[in-house]
C-alpha cells in the first residue's frame, strides 16, 4: 500500500494537459509560418504581404516561448518532488533545464553570439540525452525516449558541424569542410531516423487517425519537397513554389553529402507528424505532446525556440513516464488495440 508521503510525491501531469496540446498547436503553427512561409517570401510576396506574416510569425514564436518557459518551470517544480525517477537524473535535468532558458532568453531581443549558440546546443544535448535514456525504461515512453536520443545527438553533430565549415572557411582547408560536411550527413540520418520513428510510431496507434493521417503527412511532406525542388524549364516558379524553394533552401545548411532533399524534406515532414501526433484519442496528451514538441525541435538545439521546445518535450516525457494515469491509459489502449472481438466472442454466437 501506497503511503500518504508517497501519494503526495507522485507526479501528476493531467493538471497540465490542456497546456501541453496548446503549447504544440501554437508552436507548430509558428514552424509554418516562420520556417515554411516567412523567409521564402522575401523578393517574392509584396512588402504589406511581408509585413503581416512576419508579424503574425513573430506573434506565434513570442507566444510559443511564453508557453514553453512555463512548461519548463512547472516541469521542474514536478521533476523535483517525484520519487520514482534517480536523483541525478531529475536532479541534472533540472538543474539545466534554468541554464537553458538563461542561455535562450537573450535571443528575445537580439540574435544569440555564435558561441552562446554553441554552449545552449551542447547543455540543451546534455539534457535530452538524459531524458531519452531514463524514458526508455518504460514501454508507454519508450519510442519518445529513442526519439530524444537521436535528436539528441543530431543537436550535438550540427553545430560541430558549422563550426567546422566556418573554420574551413577561414584556413581554406578542403579537409575541414569535408569533414563538417560528413558530420552534417550524420545529424540528418540522425534526424530521418527519429521522424521515421515517430511515423511508425503514430501508425501503430490506430488505423485512422494513426496510420492513415501518418501516411498523408508524409505524402504531403514529399509533395512539398518535390515542388520546392521541381526546375520548371518551360515557365518562371510560381509564387507558391518560389516561396517554398526559399524556405526550404535554408534547411540543409551545412551542406550534407547528398541528404540535402532529404533534410529539406524533414522540415515539413515533422511539422506535420507532429500535428497528427496531437490527433491522436488513444495515448496521454503528456505523451503526445512530448512527442510534438520533440518532432518541432528538428535536432537543432543551437535554435533558441528549439532548445526551449525540445527541453520541455525531455521534462514531461519524464514525468509522464512514472505518472500512473498516464501509464495505464497506454496500456490499455494498447490492449484494446491488440484484442480485436470476434464472432466467436460474441454473447450472440
Amino acid at each position: 500500500m501506497e503511503t500518504t508521503a508517497q501519494r503526495e510525491a507522485a507526479p501528476s501531469v493531467a493538471w497540465a494537459a490542456g497546456t501541453l496540446v496548446l503549447t504544440a498547436v501554437v508552436g507548430a503553427l509558428a514552424k509554418i509560418f516562420g520556417v515554411i512561409v516567412a523567409p521564402g517570401m522575401r523578393g517574392v510576396a509584396s512588402q504589406k504581404a511581408m509585413d503581416v506574416t512576419e508579424l503574425v510569425s513573430a506573434s506565434l514564436g513570442y507566444t510559443f516561448a511564453a508557453l514553453l518557459v512555463a512548461l519548463i518551470c512547472g516541469g521542474s517544480f514536478e521533476l523535483a518532488r517525484v520519487r520514482k525517477i534517480g536523483i541525478g537524473s531529475r536532479g541534472s535535468v533540472v538543474a539545466t533545464s534554468g541554464l537553458v532558458v538563461a542561455l535562450a532568453s537573450p535571443a528575445v531581443v537580439q540574435r544569440l553570439h555564435t558561441m552562446a549558440a554553441l554552449a545552449l546546443a551542447i547543455v540543451t544535448s546534455f539534457i535530452v540525452i538524459a531524458a531519452g535514456i531514463t524514458t526508455l525504461r518504460a514501454a508507454h515512453t519508450r519510442a519518445i525516449g529513442a526519439i530524444l536520443t537521436m535528436l539528441a545527438l543530431a543537436g550535438l553533430l550540427r553545430p560541430a558541424a558549422w563550426q567546422l565549415t566556418a573554420l574551413a572557411g577561414e584556413q581554406a582547408s578542403l579537409g575541414l569542410y569535408q569533414t563538417g560536411r560528413a558530420l552534417a550527413t550524420i545529424a540528418v540520418v540522425l534526424h530521418a531516423l527519429a521522424v521515421l520513428l515517430g511515423a511508425a510510431w503514430l501508425g501503430t496507434r490506430s488505423p485512422w487517425r494513426g496510420r492513415l493521417l501518418a501516411n498523408a503527412a508524409v505524402v504531403l511532406a514529399f509533395v512539398v519537397t518535390y515542388v520546392a525542388a521541381k526546375e520548371w524549364s518551360d515557365s518562371p516558379p510560381s509564387a507558391v513554389q518560389a516561396v517554398l524553394r526559399g524556405s526550404l533552401s535554408h534547411a540543409a545548411v551545412p551542406l550534407p553529402l547528398g541528404l540535402s532533399s532529404i533534410a529539406a524534406f524533414l522540415v515539413p515532414a515533422s511539422i506535420l507528424l507532429a500535428l497528427v501526433a496531437l490527433v491522436q484519442r488513444a495515448q496521454p496528451p503528456a505523451v503526445l505532446a512530448a512527442l510534438a514538441l520533440a518532432l518541432l525541435s528538428h535536432g537543432a538545439f543551437d535554435v533558441p525556440l528549439q532548445a526551449l521546445a525540445v527541453t520541455a518535450a525531455a521534462q514531461w516525457a519524464m514525468l509522464a513516464m512514472v505518472d500512473d494515469r498516464s501509464m495505464w491509459s497506454a496500456l490499455v489502449a494498447q490492449r484494446a488495440g491488440v484484442q480485436q472481438p470476434t464472432s466467436a466472442d460474441s454473447p450472440n454466437a
